[in-house]
């Protein structure tokens, strides 16, 4: 009795010669999602830019104004600037001293004040007493005034450590960023503005051509695995068609169709124009608003979908025709 051949035994190769097609797919699967990031970016780098335009104000010009404005404290022209100087100062008390421009005054914590003699020191003043002997002074000892409580505190002896705080060296706060004036706001703003511009253009003419060779990589990946007879042809079909409504939401028709603006990959001038329009009141009507919130978007957002679930339904044929196959 002939032994039958179990039939759960998994076959890897329904096609014994199907090794050169799985390795023609790996090479179109590179291309294909090289092609596909290329793609994806410019499209959301479209998008960011309307949020940034619509939500963030990041183009918005501010009011023309002058270069530089006049604080408020500033004289008109033709008065000269007064200073008030201080009392007991003439014009000539930047080369004077101190002990000369201002009468010295005793610290407040100085019982007498001080009086100069002979010798060149300073000698405290005390009331006129009678003359006493020098025997009478030898016998009775030297009595100290009592210590006189003054209001500010004694000075720390040379040496001594500070508890922690350096005297004497006033706090230095840093300086806060001045804001910009509307002028250089302006100029800002049109530096962002040219960047933008010099960004997009290029990326809108290379997201057309990228999407054009994805959707030709895509077909050529199909055209293999079908000629292979390899499995995941319907996950792959599926990913074909999504790419072929993709391009139709981002190639310019306004080039084929006089008048017709709907891409993705859209003008970035003409998007401004339209912003500047809905910002001050010039579209009026709800449709208006709905045609320039559909056209810049909802039209990327649905680009962005239809790319994002091609590449998930490229993802799964690629799996059922190459890797089950390895």
């Amino acid at each position: 009795m002939a032994l039958e051949p179990k039939r759960d035994q998994p076959v890897r190769l329904p096609n014994p010669s199907a090794q050169p097609f799985v390795a023609a797919l790996k090479t179109a699967r590179f291309y294909a999602v090289v092609f596909f990031w290329v793609t994806m970016v410019c499209v959301l780098a479209h998008l960011a830019t309307f949020v940034l335009a619509e939500w963030v104000g990041f183009y918005d010009l501010p009011p023309a104004g002058p270069a530089v404005q006049e604080p408020a404290d500033v004289k008109p022209a033709g008065e000269p600037a007064k200073e008030a100087a201080p009392a007991g100062t003439s014009w000539l008390g930047v080369f004077e001293s101190a002990a000369v421009a201002a009468p010295a005054k005793s610290p407040p914590g100085e019982l007498f004040p001080t009086v100069p003699f002979e010798g060149g020191t300073k000698k405290p003043a005390a009331p006129t007493e009678p003359a006493k002997s020098s025997q009478e002074t030898s016998k009775e000892p030297a009595k100290t005034p009592p210590a006189e409580t003054s209001k500010e505190p004694p000075a720390s002896p040379a040496g001594a450590a500070t508890e922690g705080k350096v005297v004497g060296q006033p706090e230095v706060r840093p300086k806060e960023a001045e804001p910009l004036t509307p002028a250089e706001r302006r100029l800002q703003v049109l530096r962002y503005r040219t960047v933008t511009a010099e960004v997009l253009r290029p990326a809108r003419i290379v997201g057309v051509l990228a999407s054009l060779l994805l959707a030709a990589t895509i077909f050529l990946y199909l055209q293999i695995a079908l000629l292979g007879r390899l499995s995941g042809i319907r996950q792959l079909t599926n990913a074909m068609f999504l790419l072929l409504i993709f391009l139709a939401t981002i190639l310019p028709w306004e080039n084929i169709f006089e008048g017709f603006r709907a891409s993705s990959l859209f003008d970035f001038v003409q998007l401004l124009d339209a912003h500047a329009a809905h910002g001050h009141g010039g579209a009026e009507g709800t449709w208006p608003i709905v045609l320039y919130f559909g056209r810049y978007l909802v039209m990327p957002i649905v680009s962005a979908a239809l790319l994002a679930w091609s590449g998930i339904q490229f993802a799964a044929g690629y799996a059922e025709s190459v890797l089950a196959n390895e």
